[in-house]
């Protein structure tokens, strides 16, 4: 993927996500209020493996570590990768670096070795039995 399409991608993304988690923040009690963007909960009505990871972001906010643990434990590294990747592309932009982009090769090629990808794809494996079990409890 070329340079500017990139970081045109992540500022986008950081935007809606920053958006998302500020009006769930003030104008929601997401936890409560039951609202899901997750077009694979709304198509299946099973919980994705990301499920619960905005009221978790949330509840970190708010200093509730627990409850977000509960939530989704994807939530401290959805939050971590949120600030530290949209941070790092404006910090490159501000200073014509491209730094956050050889890292996102770096980090893409990582991912095509078994001994990385595998256990991650077990751990959303794992997230995402315990988000259908704890939706049907």
């Amino acid at each position: 993927m070329p340079k500017k399409k990139l970081y045109g991608l992540v500022i986008l993304l950081s935007i809606l996500a920053y958006s998302w988690l500020i009006y769930n923040f003030y104008f929601l009690n997401s936890s409560k209020d039951g609202i899901t963007v997750c077009w694979f909960k709304i198509l299946s009505g099973f919980p994705c493996p990301a499920c619960g990871s905005t009221s978790g972001m949330i509840e970190i906010f708010k200093g509730h570590f627990a409850q977000a643990f509960q939530y989704n434990p994807f939530s401290y590294s959805s939050l971590f990768i949120l600030i530290f990747s949209s941070g790092w592309v404006v910090a490159d932009l501000i200073r014509k670096k491209d730094g956050f982009y050889h890292f996102y090769h770096t980090i893409n090629n990582q991912l095509k070795k078994k001994r990385i990808i595998i256990p991650i794809i077990l751990l959303f494996i794992i997230i995402w039995i315990w988000n259908i079990y704890k939706t049907l409890n």
